[in-house]
């Protein structure tokens, strides 16, 4: 196959919008899928009839490539699940979310799954799988039909789970999946204090990034910690850097690399090494980091800092402390302070634009200087990218 037909490069030809979300097992968050929509450029779900791209019969190899699960669900229009059901078989294993109007297809049932939303709900239907959407079920009606939903699904799963109360919800109803955003979100209480590591890992952040530090001096405070400078030279000499010769010392990173990528990269091994938070919000923060990177040059900004807004975007979360506490502690530049609180500046511009694509928050993007198109090409490299990353990180 030639560089230019590569299933990621197939799957940039698609002229709309691409979005990915992980499915969670509610208990234990591990990602049991994710979650692909291919919507038109306004942001909205395909007409049934909507023509056939011609990489159908490489759609799985496609995603595959942007996803590190052998399952995955589909929001795509009817004319492609029928293109797909003649397509050539392939190991993942692929659940299609039925819209309202749609009967059961009569396709293998050994290789394609349904779900449906509770809102289109057909009592003659029996879809492996309801989607429930928690902005329109709560409370004492929720209750109520999860009984009854359980007696007609072989599971369910809570979409629109944005907020802490609503996993909350999820794990007191005992639904099978949930999906949202809830993840991104700290969980602070103000009588939780920081472990013993994180205050660690803390300390670690405020080093690496100080303006003012010497190269020798950035050598010897990531090689203090022996897993971080191990796993640095690792993945330095891996080949996701593809590096022309061997790096065998942090010195000499910092030396071919410069102080400001051996700073990021240190700083995104360490935050990859909090183990009580799901492995996607590493994910999370890897794709805002490589988007926002991304971003710099329709922004004309250094990549470095856009690079950094979007990965400590992600600090409340993996610390569940407010994210203006962080910033205080950590020695920042006032751009990527600006950026990082306020959404403010270029910095901030292209932050803000990689969260409202994350969210699907298509309405907001309309605001964007960015075309949606170019946001549409940037997430689905960040997203590629990430999955490199992390291939490289779990092996």
């Amino acid at each position: 196959m030639s560089n230019e037909a590569t299933p990621f490069k197939l799957l940039k030809t698609y002229p709309g919008l691409i979005h990915r979300q992980p499915m969670f097992a509610t208990h234990g968050l591990d990602v049991d899928r994710h979650h692909f929509r291919f919507l038109d450029e306004q942001g909205q779900l395909l007409a049934n009839d909507a023509d056939v791209p011609d990489f159908i019969d490489s759609l799985c190899d496609m995603l595959s490539a942007v996803s590190d699960h052998r399952k995955i669900m589909l929001s795509i229009p009817e004319s492609w699940r029928i293109a797909l059901s003649n397509s050539r078989e392939s190991t993942m294993k692929m659940t299609f979310v039925l819209q309202k109007d749609d009967a059961l297809p009569s396709l293998d049932s050994t290789r394609f799954h349904f779900a449906r939303h509770a809102e289109n709900d057909d009592e003659s239907e029996r879809d492996e799988l309801l989607l429930i959407d928690l902005q329109h079920h709560q409370g004492e009606e929720l209750s109520q039909k999860v009984t009854a939903w359980y007696q007609e699904h072989d599971q369910l799963c809570a979409i629109n789970v944005n907020a802490l109360d609503d996993y909350t919800t999820c794990q007191t109803h005992k639904l099978t999946y949930c999906q949202g955003d809830f993840y991104t979100l700290p969980a602070i209480s103000e009588r939780k204090k920081m472990s013993p590591s994180l205050q660690t890992l803390t300390e670690l952040l405020v080093k690496l990034q100080n303006p003012d530090i010497e190269p020798e001096e950035l050598a010897d405070t990531v090689n203090q910690d022996v897993a971080l400078s191990y796993k640095l030279l690792r993945l330095i000499n891996s080949a996701f850097f593809g590096l022309p010769r061997e790096v065998s010392s942090t010195h000499q990173a910092i030396v071919m690399l410069g102080q400001n990528k051996i700073k990021t990269w240190a700083s995104l091994l360490g935050l990859s090494g909090i183990d009580d938070k799901p492995v996607e919000l590493r994910v999370v923060a890897m794709v805002r980091a490589r988007m926002c990177e991304l971003l710099a040059k329709y922004y004309k900004g250094q990549p470095e800092i856009f690079f950094a807004a979007g990965l400590f975007s992600t600090l409340d979360a993996l610390m569940d402390i407010p994210l203006v506490d962080l910033v205080e502690k950590l020695p920042f530049s006032n751009e990527l302070k600006d950026a990082l609180l306020h959404h403010e500046g270029i910095v901030g511009q292209a932050l803000r634009d990689t969260l409202h694509y994350e969210q699907a928050n298509w309405a907001a993007l309309n605001d964007s200087t960015m075309s949606i198109n170019t946001l549409g090409q940037v997430y689905i490299d960040a997203i590629h990218w990430s999955h490199e990353l992390n291939a490289q990180l779990m092996s």
